[in-house]
C-alpha cells in the first residue's frame, strides 16, 4: 500500500508538471482570437468573467457566476486490526455536493468568448467553511443535517461576476471554449480566479510536496520490508 501511494504521488507530480509545461508553452490569446479559433485549438485567455444572469450560491445566497457547495460528515467505523481486535476509526465523507454555473463568457478589450464549464477544473474562492447548518433547521439542508451529526462541515466556493479570470481551454467552435474532445493531445481545462504567476507558484509547491511525500512513503515501505525480514530471520 505504501509503495502504491508513493507511485500515486509521483503520478500526481508528473501531471502537475505537465500542466506547468502547458501553461508556459501556450501563448495568451485575446478573447476575440479565442472566439474565432479553429475548433480543437488549445488556448489561454486572461480577462474578466461575465454573465448576464448571476445565480445565487446554495448556502450563502451570494450572487455568483459559479458555485460549488458541499457538506462533509465525520463518520465512525470499525476495522479489525492485526491482533484480531476491532479498532474504532473515523473518516470524512461528503454527504452532499452541488455545483452550478450561469451562462458565462470571458471578456477583454477585444470582445468576449463563451465558456462551457462542463469538465473544468474550477479554482474558485472559498466563501464558507464552517461547522453547522448556516441557514437554520429549514429547507433541504435542515433535512440533511437532521439525519446526522450537528458537527457537519459546510463548504462553499464561488466565482463572482466581473472578477478576473484565467482560462486554459479548447476551442469548441461557435465562439465557445470548453473541454477537449476525446483523443485530443492536450486535455487541460482550467478556469481559475488566480493569476498565472500565482498558479505557477502554487503548482510548483505541489510538485515539491508530491516528491517529498513519495520519498517518505518509499522509505517507510523499505523500513517495513526490512522489519518483516528481520522478524522472519
Amino acid at each position: 500500500m505504501l509503495v502504491l501511494l508513493g507511485l500515486l504521488s509521483l503520478w500526481w507530480r508528473k501531471r502537475v508538471g505537465h500542466e506547468l509545461q502547458v501553461m508556459a508553452s501556450t501563448p495568451a490569446s485575446t478573447a476575440a482570437q479565442a472566439a474565432t479559433a479553429t475548433p480543437g485549438t488549445f488556448v489561454k485567455v486572461i480577462g474578466t468573467l461575465r454573465c448576464r444572469e448571476p445565480i445565487k450560491s446554495e448556502f450563502s445566497y451570494t450572487p455568483c457566476a459559479y458555485f460549488h457547495a458541499e457538506i462533509e460528515r465525520e463518520e465512525v467505523y470499525y476495522e479489525r486490526g492485526p491482533d484480531g481486535k476491532e479498532q474504532r476509526k473515523t473518516r470524512t465523507t461528503t454527504i452532499h455536493a452541488n455545483t452550478q454555473n450561469a451562462a458565462c463568457a470571458i471578456a477583454d478589450n477585444s470582445g468576449m468568448v463563451g465558456i462551457d464549464f462542463k469538465g473544468a477544473n474550477v479554482e474558485a474562492i472559498e466563501v464558507m467553511n464552517q461547522i453547522g447548518n448556516p441557514n437554520g433547521p429549514g429547507g433541504l439542508m435542515g433535512v440533511i443535517a437532521s439525519m446526522g451529526s450537528t458537527s457537519d462541515r459546510y463548504k462553499e466556493r464561488i466565482l463572482a461576476p466581473d472578477s478576473p479570470i484565467y482560462v486554459l481551454a479548447t476551442s469548441l467552435g461557435n465562439q465557445l471554449l470548453g473541454a477537449a474532445p476525446q483523443g485530443a493531445r492536450i486535455k487541460t481545462f482550467v478556469i481559475s480566479h488566480k493569476s498565472e504567476a500565482q498558479r505557477i507558484k502554487d503548482l510548483g509547491s505541489t510538485m515539491h510536496w508530491a516528491i517529498g511525500l513519495a520519498i517518505a512513503l518509499f522509505a517507510l515501505a523499505a523500513a517495513s520490508l526490512y522489519g518483516a525480514w528481520r522478524a522472519g530471520a
